[in-house]
């Protein structure tokens, strides 16, 4: 290998990888799995010293700005990662990604994605636009897609274009990850199960573990609140438990 291929591999090496989540559906918990996977990984990665960024960022392209809102209410002293909101801004993300100090970007997109679900099937069915260019932008940049379903039988089908007139074409890695899961009601888990045998019938990647739904979260933007600073109870263990296992499950994919 020359110099110049040795340099080309060690800036590929250290730019930051970008895990984003995406679903053409909102109310798939986009934003609660964004926030929770950049803390878990911000805080098993802080900054070296007190004067150097954090190398975890959470970005929004959510021209709402619900990102931003979560984070802001976060006290600063307890905000494992920093976060940039975009609102479809174009060349923020790549600055990020090309930033050698960042080493992890989690991306949270719209809780609605504009799409034209009577485009020709090789149509890119995003069309055009601020919010659709910001999207083309960020899944250019992607090194991994987690597309989140639920056992609301209205998530998987918008999941299903997500992944087939999305992601497939333009050749982005993705697995899917089974949210908002019920394990009070589902103790023999067969409706987790019956969302892996989804999975498996299109063979789709998805991961394992599921991650459950607990009221605690649904609370969490409003008192500003990550999952690593719940209070201490057995519902807040096993709310952790399900991000750091999704958290090494992202990292093993990328």
């Amino acid at each position: 290998m020359s110099p110049q291929q040795d340099a080309a591999t060690d800036v590929a090496a250290k730019r930051a990888k970008v895990i984003t989540l995406i679903q053409r559906k909102g109310g798939s918990g986009k934003s609660t799995v964004t926030v929770n996977l950049a803390a878990v990984s911000g805080e098993n990665n802080p900054p070296e010293t007190s004067d150097e960024n954090c190398p975890v960022v959470a970005a929004g392209i959510d021209p709402q700005g619900s990102l931003e809102e979560w984070s802001r209410r976060v006290p600063e002293a307890k905000l494992p990662f920093d976060y940039v909101v975009t609102k479809g801004r174009l060349q923020e993300i790549p600055k990020l990604v090309d930033d050698p100090t960042v080493e992890r970007i989690y991306i949270d997109t719209p809780g609605f994605m504009d799409t034209d679900p009577d485009a020709d099937l090789d149509a890119d069915p995003l069309g055009t636009g601020r919010a659709a260019e910001a999207m083309k932008e960020v899944l250019e940049l992607t090194d991994l897609a987690v597309v989140p379903i639920t056992p609301d039988f209205l998530t998987h089908s918008p999941a299903e274009f997500t992944i087939e007139r999305v992601l497939k074409p333009r050749g982005v890695k993705f697995v899917v990850l089974i949210n908002m899961w019920d394990s009070g009601s589902d103790r023999l888990q067969n409706d987790l199960e019956e969302l892996r045998e989804w999975c498996r019938e299109r063979n789709y990647p998805f991961i394992k573990h599921g991650v459950r739904r607990y009221k605690i979260h649904a609370k969490a933007p409003k008192e500003g609140l990550t999952v690593i600073q719940y209070a201490e109870s057995g519902t807040a263990l096993r709310a952790r438990e399900d991000f750091y296992k999704l958290a090494i499950a992202v990292e093993q994919e990328i």
